[in-house]
């Protein structure tokens, strides 16, 4: 057990894809996902209870750890000056965008991600979650899923009605392609986005050809 200091939190990242369920004294649920940032430290004098707390969720929410518990999560996060997230070479800049950019303006926020760039970085994905919710209360990273959802829901809707107008399907790939291809639609920016909205073939035209492998882009404000 290395968590050894009473008086300061040792800061960790959560690197496991599977989530962990947490639960307070009050009933309060909530939960470590990949790219999430908490703290540890014992419990004063109290032994083998642990305290663990969210950076995004602020210092008074407190949750309480036994010991194997702790063991545990150690072996399924590390160090946040060692965490991937942080050393990959866009965090910065990433970071440093998001700081200047409002969390309500969501078409501001896409344009500051600049998802079609680097998307094909395996890390670059886990790097954009990590640092949305370093710079963002979590109420605002769910907002702006609820808004790239929307967006995504839209574009779709825009499609079909092309597709029934045509009489047949134009989109030729399975409902999981379509559901990238959508969402990295919105992942382009506003003015492209109001672009395939007018003309729902340019939409087809551009993603039958355009093979989507890399992650999801709402898999950056999801929990």
């Amino acid at each position: 057990m290395t968590i050894v200091d009473n008086a300061a939190y040792e800061w960790r990242v959560y690197n496991a894809k599977a989530i962990h369920r947490l639960e307070n004294a009050r009933g309060r649920n909530e939960s470590l996902i990949k790219g999430r940032i908490f703290g540890l430290r014992q419990a004063g004098s109290k032994k083998g209870v642990y305290r663990l707390i969210v950076r995004e969720l602020g210092p008074r929410l407190v949750f309480s750890l036994s010991e194997q518990d702790v063991l545990g999560l150690l072996k399924k996060s590390s160090p946040l000056a060692e965490a991937s997230p942080h050393s990959h070479p866009r965090a910065k800049t990433l970071r440093s965008r998001l700081q200047k950019t409002d969390p309500k303006d969501f078409w501001a926020v896409v344009a500051a991600l600049n998802w079609p760039k680097f998307a094909q970085d395996a890390d670059y994905a886990d790097t954009v979650r990590s640092v949305l919710r370093e710079c963002y209360r979590l109420q605002d990273v769910n907002r702006l899923l609820r808004t790239a959802v929307r967006k995504r829901r839209e574009l779709q809707r825009a499609v079909e009605k092309a597709e029934k107008a045509a009489r047949r399907q134009l989109f030729l790939g399975g409902d999981d392609s379509l559901y990238d291809a959508l969402a990295y639609a919105v992942s382009s920016g506003q003015a492209r986005f109001e672009g395939f909205l007018l003309k729902p073939e340019s939409f087809v035209k551009k993603f039958n050809a355009l093979p989507m492998e890399q992650q999801n882009f709402e898999y950056c404000f999801e929990e």
